[in-house]
C-alpha cells in the first residue's frame, strides 16, 4: 500500500513539475504582436500600440509600442514571449526586437 502511494505521489509530483515550468506558455512559440486600436491615444504619431497575444490560451499583454515600420514587419510573426526584447520604461514599453520562431 505504501509503495502504491509513493508511486502515485511521485507521478503527481512529476506532473506538477512538468506542467508548472511554463504555466503561462511564455516559452511556447505561439505569441503574436497585434495592433491595439483602443490604446492608440497612448502612443506618439508614427508609433503603434501593440498587444502580445496568444490565441491558444487567449491571454494577452497590451503594454507595448513600436514604430509603424517595425509593426508592419512583425505582424503575423510567431515568437516566444520570453524572448521579446523591450525597454523597461513606463507603459507602453518600447519593443526593441523579437526573435521569430517556427
Amino acid at each position: 500500500m505504501n509503495s502504491l502511494r509513493f508511486r502515485l505521489f511521485s507521478a503527481f509530483a512529476a506532473l506538477l513539475l512538468l506542467a508548472g515550468c511554463d504555466p503561462h506558455r511564455m516559452k511556447k512559440c505561439e505569441w503574436y504582436l497585434i495592433p491595439e486600436p483602443d490604446h492608440r491615444h497612448l502612443v506618439e504619431p508614427g508609433w503603434v500600440s501593440l498587444c502580445a497575444r496568444n490565441p491558444v490560451t487567449r491571454k494577452q499583454k497590451c503594454m507595448f509600442k513600436a514604430p509603424l515600420e517595425f509593426s508592419e514587419k512583425v505582424y503575423g510573426v510567431k515568437f516566444r514571449l520570453s524572448e521579446l526584447d523591450y525597454e523597461e520604461t513606463p507603459l507602453p514599453r518600447k519593443i526593441k526586437s523579437i526573435k521569430a520562431c517556427d
